[in-house]
């Protein structure tokens, strides 16, 4: 009797330990599943969200092109445009929302205005989030930088940006023969957030003030924030003019400059939609208008260079730009996310990293040819799909931050 009752609880202990193996080896399986689903799920074919303000400017036709017909073929990934303009931070946070709906667990956003509105959202919906190519101020980082789902900001320094301001005034301040030249200077949006619109106006509004002695009645930071067309006092016989917004169509460029008014107009962000309306007022008024602005080294502005208006000039003087290929690493950073690494490529403290990259610039159409033929030979030469399997913690597991910010900004 007492042996058989021994026999039985040796029984049910073996029992329970058999059943703890089964659990144990269970659950292991099930770790392991869940951690070959990331490869599974990439190997299969993946989908990131990408945000632009204007889903047809030739800077975001550029971006796309390298995504989809380089990035896309070499590790399988799509990408999910949105389809209309966005003009505010509800229409991100919208587009977000479609994203989610849509299953897409990440987004490259090129908006940095709206990036505080938008990442509690994403937080939300377990979606990460990286600005592909841009800049915020340090107290917006600072704000957002926290976030778990925040990967971190790709783009110029503060200090690159206020250059690019610099480099265009002074530019086409050298072609200013007559040194009374009237300027129309295109904001953007400077005055609604946008941190490198802000930044380039600054540097346009203080090198002009430099090269041409002027005089304002506002600092160059308050003259940065103005909302509305607006002249400027100088002091001097130079003319500037504020134009500040974002464009729709060129315009609103165009019609200040039909009057007859305006000999240079600088931009602190693309109006390659406007360069129609501006030769048009050229050959209306009868003089040259020398132009320049920050954009990319499109195939459009390829054309304006090499083209010539009723002056006999380029269509387009100075460019400080990107390239195609610049967003490369907001690919990897996104796709080491997805693959369950986003807490392995963050700063030291664990905050959201910011890493940097320089501009081009051409200010004559031999520069830009030269720098065009190296944008379009940059997908394999700056960030190659091969360079980029290096830092990629699926395919290289001594992938790390410091490899990562190492390849961004080399």
């Amino acid at each position: 009797m007492k042996k058989s009752r021994i026999l039985w609880i040796l029984g049910m202990i073996l029992t329970v330990f058999l059943s703890l193996g089964v659990a144990v080896s269970a659950a292991e399986e099930e770790s392991e599943a869940e951690s070959l689903s990331a490869e599974e799920e990439m190997a299969a074919g993946y989908t990131i969200g990408v945000s632009v303000y204007d889903p047809e400017d030739w800077e975001a036709i550029a971006f796309r092109d390298y995504f989809e017909s380089y990035l896309g073929a070499a590790f399988n990934a799509s990408f999910y445009y949105n389809a209309e303009r966005i003009d505010t931070a509800e229409d991100e946070i919208a587009f977000v929302e479609e994203l989610h709906e849509a299953g897409v667990k990440g987004i490259i956003s090129f908006l940095s205005t709206y990036i505080e509105d938008v990442l509690p959202v994403c937080e939300e919906y377990g979606m990460y989030y990286i600005l592909g190519s841009g800049t915020i101020s340090d107290e917006v980082y600072e704000n957002v930088k926290d976030n778990p789902y925040f990967l971190g900001t790709i783009g110029p320094t503060t200090e690159d940006e206020q250059t690019a301001g610099e480099t265009l005034a002074e530019n086409l301040a050298a072609l200013d023969e007559s040194g009374d030249a009237s300027y129309l200077v295109v904001t953007g949006g400077s005055g609604i957030g946008n941190e490198m619109h802000r930044l380039r106006t600054v540097g346009i509004l203080s090198k002009l003030q430099e090269i041409y002695g002027l005089t304002y009645e506002m600092t160059v930071e308050e003259l940065a924030e103005i909302t509305e067309v607006t002249e400027i006092e100088t002091g001097t016989d130079v003319r500037i003019t504020l134009l500040p917004g974002y464009l729709v169509d060129g315009s609103e460029v165009g019609e200040a400059v039909e009057g007859g008014e305006y000999t240079m107009v600088i931009s602190a962000m693309t109006i390659a939609n406007a360069i129609t309306n501006i030769c048009n007022a050229e050959e209306a008024n009868g003089y040259d208008i020398k132009v320049g602005m920050v954009d990319c080294f499109t195939d459009q502005n390829y054309a304006f260079f090499n083209e010539t208006d009723v002056n006999g000039d380029s269509k387009l003087n100075c460019l400080v730009g990107k390239y195609g290929a610049i967003v490369g690493p907001s690919f990897v950073a996104m796709c080491n996310a997805y693959a369950g690494y986003a807490d392995e490529f963050r700063t030291e403290d664990g905050s959201a990293f910011r890493l940097y990259q320089t501009y081009w610039y051409a200010a004559s159409t031999e520069e830009f040819n030269e720098l065009y033929a190296q944008s379009i030979s940059a997908y394999e030469n700056t960030y190659s799909a091969t360079d980029m399997l290096q830092v990629l913690k699926l395919y290289n597991a001594d992938a790390d931050y410091g490899a990562f910010q190492q390849f961004t900004e080399k």
